[in-house]
């Protein structure tokens, strides 16, 4: 399966800080067809605070397990909103990861496809502080 390497849009989510979230995605190859386990052969994940001193520097990195991350068919339950169709990519990201609210954090997906390709899924995320304590 080939993959596009290019992004066709950058996501955008908001959160609260300290909020565990799962982003979830409809991920297609080159061929418009839907990735599935047996078609990827591994996910990376990384996470940077693009507020901070030193952006550049993971706040939380994982190699993601891809039976816990890609499913073989879509998934529609009551996390997802967008359509009918549903998403057949999802990652729980823990609480401890978007800890600054007011800060802008870009996650990164890296996948490897069955035939060693590689493309990528990225977001950037809006912490929004939580005033009270």
């Amino acid at each position: 399966m080939a993959a596009s390497n290019v992004v066709q849009r950058m996501h955008q989510f908001s959160v609260l800080e300290d909020s565990t979230v799962s982003l979830m995605f409809r991920v297609l190859g080159d061929d418009a067809q839907a990735i599935t386990q047996a078609t990827i052969a591994s996910v990376t994940f990384a996470a940077f605070d693009l507020d901070a001193t030193t952006p550049t520097s993971a706040v939380s990195t994982a190699t993601l397990t891809v039976a816990d991350v890609v499913f073989d068919t879509y998934q529609t339950d009551d996390r997802w909103h967008a359509d009918t169709v549903g998403y057949n990519f999802r990652h729980d990201i823990a609480a401890s990861v978007f800890v600054t609210g007011g800060h802008t954090y870009q996650v990164e997906y890296k996948f490897t496809a069955d035939g060693g390709e590689i493309f990528h899924i990225l977001a950037r995320v809006q912490a929004a502080p939580i005033m009270t304590t």
